[in-house]
């Protein structure tokens, strides 16, 4: 179903969604110095433009975490008919990091889209849901390691790895969070990862895990890329 199931998430008024785009996307572009990386065109309009035409499906309230060039989105986002804050993420720090910078902007319950992953289908909201993350099945396992695995039992989510080597199935998670202001308290607690010296948002994810936080898979069903490289633009036009 495409629409929130139970309330609070079923009540527009409740939450906000939080688009993180602060990052540079050196990877995507040669000309990323000079813009923001959701500033990149598909079709030709601004990737941040397509993520919020999906999400506004959902709420009409949105806060926008800037950084790398803030002023180009900030000014993007003055230009548009929505309810906005901004906040600013003055050093990248990690998706974790990203998503406290916002902890004054937002309600009870709030969604969190990474600002460089499009989309087009419908999700499948569970019953009594607390807090949900996205899951999409994909036969392409890169998608799976370059972003990171997701293992369910009991109809939650028992385990998530960063960037695995090995996938252990074909559920792929999403750039898509559905969180508890809870949330908060685990990523203070949360140590920056090893791998690059960040706060993980699946680390934040697995901790809260640990202290059974029931966190629930939302199925998406249809075609889904987190943008990463410049090959990523074209797939991600043929999904748009």
């Amino acid at each position: 179903m495409n629409k929130f199931s139970t309330r609070p998430w079923g009540d527009k008024k409740r939450f906000k969604c939080v688009v993180l785009c602060a990052g540079r996307g050196t990877r995507l572009t040669s000309s990323s110095e000079d813009h923001p990386k959701v500033m990149a065109k598909l079709k030709g309009i601004s990737i941040i433009q397509h993520v919020i035409d999906y999400w506004k499906k959902y709420t009409q309230d949105f806060v926008f975490v800037v950084g790398y060039k803030k002023e180009e989105v900030i000014d993007f986002v003055n230009t548009l008919s929505i309810n906005s804050d901004i906040t600013e993420q003055k050093e990248l720090k990690g998706i974790g990091h990203a998503v406290l910078c916002c902890e004054n902007l937002v309600e009870e319950k709030f969604i969190v889209v990474l600002g460089d992953c499009v989309c087009k289908g419908t999700f499948d909201f569970p019953l009594n849901m607390e807090q949900g993350v996205g899951v999409w099945k994909t036969d392409n396992e890169n998608y799976i390691k370059q972003s990171y695995s997701i293992e369910i039992e009991n109809n939650l989510i028992k385990r998530v790895e960063e960037k695995p080597k090995r996938p252990v199935n074909n559920l792929c998670g999403m750039g898509f969070y559905f969180f508890d202001r809870i949330v908060f308290k685990y990523i203070r607690q949360t140590k920056p990862s090893i791998l690059r010296n960040e706060i993980e948002i699946t680390d934040v994810i697995q901790n809260m895990i640990g202290n059974n936080e029931k966190i629930s898979p939302l199925f998406f069903k249809g075609d889904y890329i987190n943008i990463t490289f410049s090959r990523d633009l074209s797939t991600a036009e043929e999904i748009l």
